[in-house]
């Protein structure tokens, strides 16, 4: 499991890479757009609101809309058509089968916006941070804090952690897991600002790298265990097995659905790279 798990994170490392720095910035908003397409039918299958297609076909269109939205510069106007359409077809839907066998639940418009707009959205920092000068080494940035985070808690919780169940959503994260994970997170964002500074020659503002790394640690981990309730909730222990090792989309990028939004706020009003 371990030895997947390493071969697929480096071919995710060696994809991120080339959307980020050597593939032109659409194709971050395709892929983008994909990977929100598939995170949306993860989310209503889990939460049980796939039974009829057309059920997952508006918000479908809405997550892939709305990441190339983002692309071409009219992301304000494409999320208002794709928020006001899903919902007069969602909740039009609730009305018209109100009673019957086929009944919509308010459950299925929840997960339809949540799937349809909030994760596409999010997702769709990425593709902003593209737009931005030094875009492709922002977007491996974001990665980086999420991912080393994911990594120090992962190796910290499992030769260190004595303090489990700290969180009923989560039993298996220890005390030690979540430290791992803080410190995993500044010793990454070091590792790239050296990079950046003296193999690149991008300047670098060390103290907003690091301010990106402890507020990005908060939302890389608030993000993991948000997800881990919606399983836990609904009894799985993937969204999927797209990604071998790492499960769905939603088990491998469900911190960045929390964190790529923060690193784009922290990146307009406090850039590190200069």
């Amino acid at each position: 499991m371990l030895k997947t798990r390493v071969i697929m994170a480096a071919v995710l490392i060696a994809a991120l890479l080339a959307l980020a720095l050597w593939l032109p910035p659409v194709a971050v908003g395709v892929a983008v757009a994909v990977l929100a397409v598939i995170g949306a039918y993860e989310l209503m299958r889990t939460v049980g609101e796939t039974k009829k297609p057309r059920h997952f076909l508006w918000p479908a269109l809405s997550a892939a809309a709305i990441p190339m939205g983002l692309y071409f510069g009219v992301g304000e106007t494409v999320i208002r058509v794709c928020l006001t359409a899903l919902m007069v077809l969602l909740f039009g839907e609730a009305i018209f089968t109100y009673g019957s066998e086929d009944a919509v639940k308010f459950s299925t418009v929840l997960a339809g916006f949540f799937g349809g707009i909030l994760v596409p959205f999010c997702m769709g920092a990425l593709v902003q941070l593209r737009m931005l000068d030094h875009g492709g080494e922002l977007i491996i940035m974001a990665f980086a804090i999420t991912a080393v985070s994911d990594t120090g808690g992962y190796f910290g919780g499992m030769f260190l952690g004595k303090h489990r169940g700290i969180i009923k959503c989560s039993p298996n994260k220890s005390l030690e897991g979540f430290i791992g994970s803080f410190f995993g997170g500044i010793l990454g964002i070091i590792i790239f600002g050296v990079i950046m500074d003296k193999a690149v020659g991008i300047p670098v503002n060390y103290l907003y790298l690091l301010l990106y790394a402890a507020l990005g640690n908060v939302t890389t981990q608030v993000g993991d265990l948000a997800f881990s309730v919606i399983k836990r909730e609904h009894g799985i222990k993937d969204y999927g097995n797209l990604i071998p090792g790492h499960g769905g989309v939603l088990d491998r990028f469900d911190s960045m659905i929390f964190t790529g939004p923060l690193v784009y706020l922290l990146v307009t009003y406090f850039p590190a790279l200069g």
